[in-house]
């Protein structure tokens, strides 16, 4: 997919993002350990069917947001979304986000649902079932890395090409790291941006406290449905994780495992993604 690099100037941050295409726009968020141009395959089947696709760099991703990553909260990466949308429309736009993405999509719709007109997430649960995800002592076992990230120094010198392309053959069996991930990881500050993340689910001192009145709602199902894909054979969080989904979401959600994917499931079957998520954003 031939992207190019634009510049989005909010009243947060200016975000680079990859966008193609022109129509209605879809808005794609990225995670870990990712590239917005990971979303290549999908977007050039979103462009066929007369879509445009903006792919933003999470914040503190670019070299231009390295600096850029006070706070580094679930609820921060969502305002940037919602502000993303601002700045891209005045009416609601559809939003796609994998991994970390879709804890940004969910919340985005959880916290600002007249920014959103149509929702997908992709290989997490919808945020308000997150909190059952620990109960599982073998998910606990697949989520080594997480609490790995949160000690200083082992953290530093373990987060490097060979845990990533561990990590993607683990989670998406048989899948390389796309070059351009791996060049990505390569520079240092993104490598601390990215144990920032992580280290915000347990470090409260990474809260953006002038989103704090947002936090509960954030959490809660969001009021718009919600068509949640997840991959049958994903090395990350497994399937069974999806059972009680519908819990936290609306009336009218959809939650579909894709056979013969694993957690990057717009690179394993991007065909079968496309179809149901142009089907969804019909």
């Amino acid at each position: 997919m031939d992207f190019e690099e634009i510049v989005i100037p909010t009243e947060r941050l200016s975000f680079p993002a990859l966008a193609a295409g022109e129509g209605p726009i879809v808005v794609c968020w990225h995670g870990f350990p990712d590239h917005p141009a990971s979303f290549g395959p999908l977007a050039e089947r979103l462009v066929a069917a007369g879509r445009r696709v903006v792919a933003p760099f999470l914040r503190g991703h670019h070299p231009s947001t390295f600096d850029q990553l006070p706070f580094a909260d679930g609820l921060t990466l969502a305002a940037d979304a919602a502000a993303v949308n601002a700045a891209l429309s005045p009416e609601p736009l559809d939003v796609i986000g994998h991994d970390i993405g879709a804890g940004v999509a969910g919340r985005l719709a959880a916290g600002w649902p007249s920014r959103v007109r149509r929702v997908i997430t992709m290989s997490v649960p919808p945020p308000a079932t997150l909190r059952h995800i620990f109960d599982d002592p073998a998910q606990q076992q697949r989520f080594f890395y997480l609490f790995m990230f949160q000690v200083p120094g082992v953290a530093e010198s373990l987060l490097n090409s060979t845990l990533i392309e561990y990590l993607w053959r683990t989670w998406s069996p048989g899948l390389s790291v796309p070059p351009h991930v791996l060049s990505m990881y390569e520079d240092p500050q993104l490598r601390a941006n990215a144990l920032k993340l992580y280290r915000a689910n347990f470090d409260r001192s990474l809260h953006d406290p002038s989103l704090s009145s947002m936090a509960q709602a954030t959490e809660k199902p969001a009021p718009i449905p919600m068509l949640v894909l997840a991959g049958a054979q994903d090395g990350c969080i497994t399937p069974d994780n999806y059972t009680d989904a519908a819990t936290g979401l609306a009336p009218g959600s959809r939650v579909e495992i894709v056979a013969d994917a694993g957690h990057f499931l717009q690179l394993d079957r991007p065909d079968e993604v496309a179809a149901l998520a142009l089907d969804w954003l019909r």
